[in-house]
């Protein structure tokens, strides 16, 4: 049998352990390809300065135990392991196999009651083994969280919408994907290293504190801070983040602080224009003086300079939009003339991609549309939404009619009803404004209407007639519901959604390589 183009992909899982790890987790093909890829993967991550591995061995469905163990021992041996724990059924008897410092277990067990006492700390682990050898008590054993209730987030999806809004570009067009707030509240360090692979030019955060962790993590992409508070410019020198310049005092204050420091070559800061937003940036009648600044200033140089779109959602702002669109190109032009030179320039968000297209000048800012969200419905068909909440049926109870849920008892029963307990509440993100009756999950691919108010760490939905049981799953928000919908249910946004998903929630990652 030809191998088909899935055979030669490895599913991973990648969530955070203890001890600020990360578990890289590959359940699937044990084939010596198959550990190239995943060693691969492990070798290039950047989270960590170490990496260990937890690998599992099933010899007895190998014709040619030797002849299978040799190449990957081989690849092994060509790895620096800072733990190296092997089992599998007579794995000992081929020790010769295996790098002189690893551990091998005969017995699954053995391994078990081994794996506390090993010091794993801030180290990236791969956990490769079949189902079969129940690799999720490993995983277990070492993820920093066992709550039920989890935020599953495909990378692959993101690595799709990258590639759908990247085909929307001309050639040369670069790419800013912006990762502040813990990418919209759906990851940090995880998200940002596959952007990383994929060649963006920016990233994008919003204060300093979040520049310096994905530099922790390895993140070599040059960096936008949008938010440089002054308390933090040394920190964010040192880490080589790139400020936003919005004003005259910052740009003073910044240029004080970089006076401490010596580059070879100038340093880039990225000017903001104010085209109508009002929030941050330079006016109309500020260009003049900010060149002069610029012109006297030899320790900086303008990478770029933006604004932001109020409302290129809105095609009943398009007149307003349009406005700033040629007022940025009028105040850029005499930014450029000014100082000599001709910056990168930016203005269109996801939403001003989709609807003005024609404007995308040197550069694009991905957000919400990279996580798989758009306002126009024509692009939303193109995009894949990434993150899907999920939890369990913690209990099922029949109630009587007259009988009530939840506190201030604001939902009774009409008939003989099965309420279903779900361990998640406001406190994981759920908005209060989706309970009582406004909203419902998703069980056995049917709509559960959420009953009574949303608690802090549980609420019930109404499973009548829905075939399920406790331990069963739910869908709290992906396909449906969707984020968009609980917002505009709730009188909200998506991306207040997004970020509103609490880091008590447990974070998984799926990504194919």
């Amino acid at each position: 049998m030809e191998p088909t183009e899935e055979s030669l992909k490895n599913s991973l899982e990648i969530t955070r352990g203890k001890n600020d790890c990360f578990l890289i987790c590959d359940f699937g093909a044990l084939s010596p390809e198959s550990f190239a890829r995943s060693l691969d993967f492990l070798k290039r991550q950047t989270w960590t300065p170490d990496i260990s591995a937890v690998l599992g061995f099933d010899l007895s469905r190998v014709d040619d135990p030797d002849g299978y163990l040799r190449p990957i021992g081989g690849m092994l041996r060509r790895m620096e392991f800072k733990h190296l724990l092997c089992f599998g059924p007579q794995i000992e008897q081929y020790r010769y196999a295996f790098p002189k410092l690893s551990l091998l277990y005969n017995d699954l067990e053995d391994a078990l009651a081994d794996l506390p006492k090993f010091d794993f700390q801030n180290e990236s682990v791969l956990i490769k083994a079949p189902e079969s050898f129940s690799p999720r008590r490993i995983e277990s054993l070492m993820q920093r969280r066992v709550h039920d209730t989890l935020l599953e987030v495909d990378l692959n999806a993101i690595v799709h919408n990258l590639s759908y809004l990247r085909s929307k570009l001309p050639e040369g067009t670069r790419t800013m994907c912006m990762v502040k707030a813990k990418s919209y509240g759906l990851g940090e360090a995880e998200i940002a290293s596959v952007l990383q692979d994929h060649a963006v030019d920016y990233l994008g955060v919003a204060y300093v504190d979040e520049g310096v962790h994905l530099r922790a993590r390895g993140i070599r992409t040059p960096i936008i801070v949008m938010n440089p508070e002054r308390s933090s410019l040394t920190t964010l020198i040192k880490n080589r983040l790139e400020p936003e310049i919005y004003s005259l005092g910052v740009l003073e204050r910044f240029v004080q602080t970089l006076a401490s420091f010596s580059f070879p070559e100038p340093y880039p800061i990225h000017i903001k224009l104010d085209t109508g937003m009002h929030r941050l940036g330079f006016s109309p009648g500020q260009i003049d003086s900010l060149t002069t600044a610029l012109k006297a200033l030899p320790s900086v140089r303008v990478a770029s300079v933006f604004s932001h779109l109020v409302a290129a959602e809105d095609p009943r702002e398009e007149d307003f939009t349009l406005g700033q669109i040629h007022l940025f190109e009028q105040m850029s032009g005499r930014l450029s003339q000014g100082i000599g030179y001709r910056p990168i320039r930016h203005i269109l968000n996801t939403a001003g991609l989709c609807a003005y297209g024609q404007y995308t000048f040197e550069m694009v800012r991905l957000g919400l549309g990279l996580y798989g969200y758009s306002p126009f419905y024509a692009e939303q068909k193109r995009l894949i939404p990434c993150a899907t909440l999920r939890t369990v049926i913690s209990q099922i109870r029949e109630l009587e009619p007259g009988e009530t849920v939840s506190y201030n008892r604001r939902y009774r029963v009409p008939h003989v009803s099965h309420i279903a307990t779900l361990p998640i509440g406001y406190a994981d993100g759920i908005p209060r404004l989706w309970g009582n009756g406004n909203g419902y999950v998703q069980i056995a691919g049917q709509k559960a209407p959420i009953v009574g108010s949303v608690c802090m760490d549980m609420m019930m939905v109404d499973a009548t007639g829905i075939p399920c049981r406790e331990g069963d799953p739910v869908i709290l928000m992906g396909d449906f519901p969707t984020a968009d919908e609980i917002a505009e249910a709730t009188g909200t946004i998506s991306y207040e959604i997004l970020t509103g998903i609490s880091d008590r929630v447990k974070h998984i990652y799926k990504l194919d390589i």
